[in-house]
């Protein structure tokens, strides 16, 4: 009886286990792909949808504030590779914003994710951001969805970002206490 007991727990706390390490989700993002952003500018809220449109060896965003006005951000190949700074130029309406060969706009570079991944830091507009490692900490969720993101804390400058786990697509799912004061939250991945 104390056998079968122990078994069931054990079974319970595998199963528990399991679960947990299931709730996490990547959501695989292609060309289609629509992100709903709120971004707080110095005060004011906006919300902003961003559209992958392509994904290639560069990256095309095209984005809308609430259909009253739309345009893109493209991010050359060079950038999506390796870039070292986030854009943050104001949308331009009716326009394609051509980022620099070491810019990227919502994401952060592949090869900035893959030194995050192996060194646990990654260096990003000037600012070295250090991987945080709490896991006491609330997870980044959208609705009741927790995603798998990497939560990374500026060393020189104050700033903490929230990174999808995606070495093919390294969203920035969130961007609190930037220094610029352009902090932004994702709200949806569709």
């Amino acid at each position: 009886m104390m056998k079968k007991l122990m078994v069931l727990f054990l079974l319970g706390l595998i199963a528990r286990q399991s679960e947990a390490q299931q709730a996490q989700t990547v959501p695989v993002i292609k060309a289609g792909t629509k992100i709903e952003e709120r971004f707080s500018l110095y005060g004011q809220t906006v919300p902003i949808s961003i559209t992958v449109n392509a994904l290639t060896d560069s990256v095309l965003l095209n984005w809308t504030i609430r259909g009253l006005s739309s345009g893109s951000y493209q991010i050359s190949a060079a950038g999506f590779e390796k870039g070292t700074r986030i854009n943050f130029v104001q949308p331009v309406p009716l326009s394609v914003v051509k980022l620099g060969p070491e810019e990227t706009f919502a994401i952060i570079s592949k090869a900035a994710f893959r030194a995050l991944k192996k060194t646990r830091k990654l260096m990003y507009n000037n600012t070295t951001y250090v991987l945080k490692e709490n896991n006491k900490e609330k997870p980044f969720t959208i609705g009741s969805q927790e995603l798998d993101v990497l939560h990374v804390t500026g060393v020189e400058e104050a700033g903490d970002l929230w990174i999808l786990n995606d070495p093919e697509f390294p969203l920035i799912c969130q961007f609190k206490n930037n220094p610029l004061g352009i902090d932004f939250t994702v709200t949806a991945i569709k």
